[in-house]
Formats: C-alpha cells, structure tokens, sequence
C-alpha cells in the first residue's frame, strides 16, 4: 500500500473541514478494501459494569456502578481477531488519542452518531488514521439507553442515563444483561474519516445470566461474580463487530 507523503498527512485535517464533514452512513455503500488492508480497533469504554435493580418498592431500587479489572481493550481485540483474519485484513489495536478521549462525552454520549461524525471528531480520526496508516477504524465507544442513542431498542425498565455494560434484577427472576455501547465502522482511505455504519449494542436484547449465583439485592456484587459476565460480552463484542464487517468487502486475491 503506498503510503503519503508528511506533507500530505498534514493537509487532512484542512480537507475535512473543506469538505464539511462525512456523509450519512446510510448513504454510504458498502466499505470496499484491497486484500491486506489496515483495520484499526479503538475502545472508548471504560473498565465497569452497572447493576440496577428494580423494586415495586421505590426505595429498595437502586443502581450501582463498579469497577472491574478488565482489560477491555484486549476483549475487543479478541472477539475481532478470527473474523479480521478471515477477511484478510490486517489487524491494528490501536491506543485512542489525547482528543479522542476528551470528546468522548461530546461526542459519542451527549451526541447520538447516527448520520456524521462530529466535525473534531472527524478530524481527531483522520490524524489517528493518517499516524497509523490505516484504511478503516472499528470504534467502541459508551452510548446511552435514550430515544437517541437507542431508538426503538431502549430500555423503558432502564434509567435512560445508564450507559456502557450492565445487569438489570428483579425479585425471583434471572438478571438480564445490556448493552448501552455503539461501534462505529469508519473508512479513512482517501485521506478523510468518514462513517459508514453504527451498530447499537441494545439491538441484542434479552442477554440472560445463566450462572448468576448471587443475591440480586446485593449491592456490591463479589468480583468472582461479575467475572462470569466477561465472556457474555466476549460473545456480544464479537457479534456488535459482525454486523459492522458484514459491509466491508475485500477484494485482491489471497
């Protein structure tokens, strides 16, 4: 793959800006990469799992958020790795910029990015792309259980504040697992990033938690509980990225 010139690099971001941001990704037609092609992955989502529990007593329902040791960056990587592989694309974890993570609220959770990325945004994207030379970018980033965010998937049992990965109990029933996240897949060949697709993480509903085994008025859940919910994510991580990558075609002989 050639690869610009520095001098070329830096009139990206004037480009973005001359030409006003990217399309709709529902304009755009599927994402078209040679066989080799650099896919960079990026994870805006922090380490932690939110639990509410909900109570015909107002005054037992609560939600709380904790922090878990999980290497998130490393678990998206993983769940893309095999279908990355298939395709014939080369995989690049790549580690989010300075700007990136401080428009992460602007951005990805007060902004619903539905049709364009946030001109910044934009631009913070296609200098990551240019750095890393890379030809696409598969994002994962915090979304929240509003009409925006959400549309039709969102969770009316749910706080529409609620954000990120989670667990929702009620008395006698087995929790279920959501997933308020987005990943976007973006295409910067050409020099400019543009979004091609979103996939909501609520779209897959009814997650159950099969081997929940603690009480769900518990607060502060044991960290060998939420441990079992790693691999549930594990699982939604790669099929979140699947429908992305099922709008990407490469073409080049083996």
């Amino acid at each position: 793959m050639k690869k610009a010139t520095a001098a070329g690099w830096a009139l990206l971001p004037v480009l973005v800006l001359m030409l006003g941001g990217p399309a709709s990704g529902k304009d755009v037609a599927a994402v078209t990469l040679p066989r080799g092609a650099r896919i960079g992955v990026v994870n805006l989502l922090d380490a932690e799992v939110t639990h509410f529990h909900g109570s015909t007593d107002i005054k037992a329902s609560f939600l709380k958020t904790q922090h878990v040791d999980w290497p998130v960056d490393s678990m998206l990587n993983e769940a893309v790795k095999q279908r990355l592989t298939q395709m014939g694309v080369e995989q690049v974890p790549v580690v989010p910029s300075e700007g990136l993570v401080r428009g992460r609220q602007e951005w990805f959770i007060d902004n619903a990015v539905t049709k364009n990325l946030p001109k910044q945004c934009a631009i913070e994207l296609t200098q990551m792309a240019a750095k890393e030379h890379l030809d696409a970018l598969l994002v994962l980033a915090p979304g929240l259980n509003d009409n925006a965010h959400a549309t039709y998937t969102r969770r009316k049992d749910l706080p529409d504040y609620v954000r990120g990965w989670g667990f929702a109990t009620t008395a006698g029933a087995r929790p279920e697992v959501f997933n308020m996240t987005e990943m976007l897949l973006i295409s910067t060949r050409g020099g400019i990033a543009l979004l091609r697709d979103v996939s909501w993480g609520g779209a897959v509903t009814a997650l159950p938690w099969s081997n929940f085994s603690a009480d769900p008025t518990t607060k502060e859940m044991p960290a060998e509980e939420l441990e079992k919910l790693k691999p549930i994510y594990l699982d939604v991580l790669g099929r979140q990225a699947g429908r992305l990558l099922d709008h990407v075609e490469v073409i080049g002989a083996p």
